[in-house]
């Protein structure tokens, strides 16, 4: 059975939450972090099983269970033909006085996305620059200021043609069409790499955290006492980490031939598999990530970029 490899880039369009629980920290539901590097990550299996949940609206139950596994509760055991990595962070979008907001990448970022993309079959035709603390490196196309100022923080811009190349690249693949011309045409002049401890220091405090309340009838959060004297509602105030939107992440696949399912005989072969997902699964090339899907968070825009591309 041919494997097929991929890459799938999410592209923020709304406020995200891919929430790590409740913590004892001053912000109550923090957002995902890796251990190592405390970039936000959207795990595997949350990826996985939001991409199963657009499969189910898009394509017969028996193409589901082949691409990503049977459901719970069926008798069936094997597993689905479509492996699916976290979804890593690429670009942070932070704001600025010299423009509006810059994204912001990181050599790390970068080497590790270059080697992704090596994995699935991808050669990219640009190099990792390396960049010194007190400096920002912007593409050569940028109107380069004399200081750049993300957040409280200031860089000495310095255009540089392999940014240029990094910037058109990822430009090239999130498409026009879904995430405006506008956007994507920023992309090509308002990105800029910094040193690693420097994103980090982004990625961990330049979130958004918003307090959030649930009331009682009584329209406040403190509890009331019901008629036999005993507590009644329970009001409450805490504090959620989100990321904003502009965001991007990319997520590894691969796939193989189906296992089993009611399509196994058409799926067999990951090409079979990286087809149906391109062209009837992420037909309308949105998904929703994370918490609060009710107040209209976690919409990504999404783009399949093959192996073979």
């Amino acid at each position: 059975m041919a494997g097929d490899k991929g890459v799938l880039f999410l592209y923020g369009q709304s406020w995200l939450h891919p929430g790590a629980g409740a913590s004892t920290e001053a912000i109550d539901l923090p957002v995902q972090r890796e251990v190592h590097t405390k970039y936000p990550v959207i795990p595997a299996s949350s990826v996985k099983g939001s991409l199963r949940e657009v499969a189910e609206e898009t394509v017969p139950q028996g193409v589901v269970d082949s691409i990503f596994g049977p459901g719970v509760g069926t008798d069936e055991h094997f597993a689905g033909a479509l492996s699916v990595g976290d979804a890593k962070l690429l670009l942070f979008p932070v704001r600025s006085l010299t423009r509006l907001f810059f994204w912001v990448t990181s050599p790390i970022a970068l080497e590790r996305f270059r080697r992704d993309l090596r994995l699935v079959g991808l050669d990219p035709d640009w190099e990792v620059p390396s960049v010194d603390k007190e400096k920002a490196l912007l593409p050569t196309e940028c109107d380069t200021p004399s200081r750049l100022y993300l957040e409280e923080l200031d860089f000495e811009p310095q255009g540089m043609p392999q940014v240029s190349a990094i910037a058109e690249y990822i430009a090239d693949k999130l498409q026009a069409e879904v995430i405006g011309e506008v956007f994507q045409k920023k992309l090509t002049t308002d990105l800029a790499v910094v040193d690693d401890e420097q994103f980090s220091y982004f990625v961990r405090y330049a979130t958004q955290v918003s307090a959030r309340t649930q009331l009682t009838s009584n329209k406040t959060t403190d509890a009331t006492v019901g008629p036999d004297g005993k507590s009644g509602e329970k009001g409450n105030l805490w504090y959620e980490e989100t990321l904003p939107p502009e965001t991007v992440f990319y997520v590894p696949l691969m796939a193989d031939g189906a296992k089993g399912g009611e399509a196994k005989e058409d799926l067999n072969s990951g090409r079979a598999v990286m087809d149906k997902l391109s062209t009837e699964v992420l037909a309308r090339p949105y998904i929703q990530l994370g918490g609060n899907e009710t107040l209209g968070h976690g919409w990504c825009a999404t783009f399949l970029v093959r192996g073979d591309e």
